[in-house]
């Protein structure tokens, strides 16, 4: 009952944020000259989406790491990981929302990837390299929008049950994987996204949300009166 709650106030945050993320990030985006490269990767995956869904393991894989890298950030123990073609758990001491849902929201290749790449440029001059990692990043992020997608769209899966149900889990996953592209967009192009800005764009446009939201209530609740009157 609480998390179910909590997922109604929580959708107007994940309303909000989902807008201001499509409005920021369609402006970041096209300074093609220099996103060019991003959004072909990104273009390029769906083609080899139906050949690696049918393997399955790709997406269980960055499934099951997810669950792992969210329960090391917790500070919970892991004791088992297991994966494999068709499914795959994650043991482990203890859990939270953040640990059940972070497979639904983190990219975890791309994380991966980027991590790689700026730990390798203080060894190496990555510069010349940095077309092929954009193009990769593009590619590694529609792989996890297109899963996470085809998953949800699917039977409603154990982690979001777990998690705290349908309102709770998909408003959260909504607002945070806002939240975690406008992250990656910063990170890779901070000349063009101004994260201070669109944070304030996200606190109006939910402010303006839950005042139409009250108002809407207060008028039903009038209403109610004037006919049970």
């Amino acid at each position: 009952m609480t998390k179910a709650l909590s997922g109604l106030l929580l959708a107007p945050l994940a309303l909000a944020a989902a807008s201001s993320t499509a409005v920021f990030l369609y402006g970041a985006l096209s300074h093609v000259d220099a996103t060019l490269f991003l959004l072909l990767g990104a273009a390029a995956y769906p083609a080899f989406h139906k050949a690696l869904s049918k393997t399955g393991y790709a997406y269980v894989a960055a499934h099951e790491c997810s669950h792992a890298l969210a329960a090391l950030l917790s500070g919970v123990k892991i004791k088992k990981i297991s994966v494999g073609r068709r499914g795959g758990y994650v043991l482990l001491d203890a859990g939270n929302a953040f640990i059940t849902l972070a497979p639904y929201f983190v990219p975890f290749y791309a994380v991966a990837a980027a991590l790689s790449y700026f730990l390798a440029g203080f060894f190496i001059n990555i510069a010349p390299a940095r077309p092929y990692f954009l193009a990769l990043s593009g590619f590694l992020i529609s792989f996890h929008a297109l899963s996470t997608a085809e998953i949800l769209a699917g039977p409603v899966q154990s982690d979001i049950k777990k998690a705290g149900g349908r309102a709770f889990s998909y408003s959260a996953i909504l607002a945070l994987n806002s939240l975690a592209a406008s992250i990656m967009v910063k990170l890779l192009f901070p000349e063009l996204f101004s994260f201070g800005a669109y944070l304030k764009d996200i606190y109006l446009r939910a402010g303006a949300i839950f005042v139409f939201l009250g108002k809407a209530a207060i008028y039903c609740f009038n209403t109610a009166k004037i006919y049970m009157n």
